[in-house]
């Protein structure tokens, strides 16, 4: 199943689409690994209320586009968003060959 995954940290927020069903979809460990960084909370760092109802808008938008099956989703991109300057920027994330969780390596052999 398809995972639209988006998050907000202080004037920071990031928003990305999952989806096993394609094979050019990287996967969550693919982007994130272990998470080895020490995390933040909200309640830690802050976060700005209007972040959270952009991200959570988005995140809606990019459900319904795979739902109803229009549009392209945010699959193998990642959406970086910049509250502060109001600025968003693009990246492409591609599957990890070597991912313990959808790679060959998990005996598998193809997206798991």
């Amino acid at each position: 199943k398809p995972l639209v995954s988006g998050a907000a940290i202080r004037l920071e927020g990031q928003l990305s689409v999952f989806d096993p069903r394609r094979a050019e979809s990287p996967c969550y460990h693919c982007l994130y690994g272990h998470g080895s960084e020490t995390e933040l909370t909200c309640s830690e760092a802050g976060v700005i209320g209007p972040l959270v109802g952009l991200v959570g808008s988005l995140q809606a938008l990019e459900a319904l586009k795979l739902l109803a099956g229009f549009g392209e989703p945010m699959v193998g991109r990642l959406l970086l968003i910049d509250a502060l300057n109001t600025r968003f920027r693009e990246l492409k994330v591609k599957r990890d060959p070597a991912c313990s969780v959808c790679g060959p390596i998990n005996g598998q052999g193809e997206h798991a």
